[in-house]
């Protein structure tokens, strides 16, 4: 059974939050949680879907944000009957529900050029954060792009969960990423990703 995790910030919940209700509400499925940040303490609303962590709540915080979740997702009881996770940013949509038998340990849109953009975060960060002026200087793995949405087993999911090195890095996807690959898990490709969950700005 698949969680569809939507991650937004407390700046854009009013405008997010209805239109994922009324989505997964037309698809029939309640199936899902909305990730803020930004909050004195975490706490889950399961009747609103809605949970509320103690992190930071900005573009550099989603790293920290999204390890957060996972812990509190893998130590909760009531997500214990999921065996995947869908991660998506609050633009997302979805179009039809995931197939789950193309679902493996770790699987999205696969980018395999061990490269990217060292300059995309600079500028969407907070003004007082080092992020916003300085370019990752980090290593690149193969990794499922985060503004298409990925996928995690549950064994996955708690291995990530486990890592507290989310002040050290920018790019969440990529973060993810890292961590399976050191356990050798790499990305799979979903192919046709974009007919299931789609974001205009990222899927093609």
């Amino acid at each position: 059974m698949l969680l569809y995790i939507f991650t937004t910030c407390q700046s854009r919940i009013e405008q997010c939050y209805p239109r994922i209700i009324n989505m997964m509400k037309e698809l029939k499925n309640y199936n899902y949680i909305i990730v803020t940040g930004g909050h004195h303490e975490s706490k889950y609303s399961h009747d609103k879907h809605l949970l509320e962590l103690q992190c930071n709540d900005y573009y550099e915080g989603l790293p920290e944000k999204v390890i957060k979740a996972y812990k509190f997702i893998n130590e909760n009881k009531l997500f214990n009957n999921f065996t995947h996770f869908c991660k998506l940013d609050d633009d997302m949509e979805i179009k039809q529900l995931i197939d789950t038998s193309l679902l493996t340990d770790y699987c999205g849109k696969v980018n395999n050029n061990w490269s990217g953009n060292r300059k995309w975060h600079i500028n969407r960060c907070s003004k007082d954060s080092l992020f916003n002026t300085t370019e990752y200087s980090g290593p690149y793995v193969p990794w499922c792009l985060g503004g298409c949405g990925y996928i995690l087993s549950r064994n996955s999911l708690k291995i990530v969960s486990t890592d507290i090195n989310y002040h050290n890095e920018i790019y969440e996807d990529l973060y993810v990423s890292k961590i399976l690959y050191s356990r050798q898990i790499n990305p799979t490709n979903i192919v046709g990703l974009s007919k299931y969950i789609y974001s205009r700005d990222h899927s093609h």
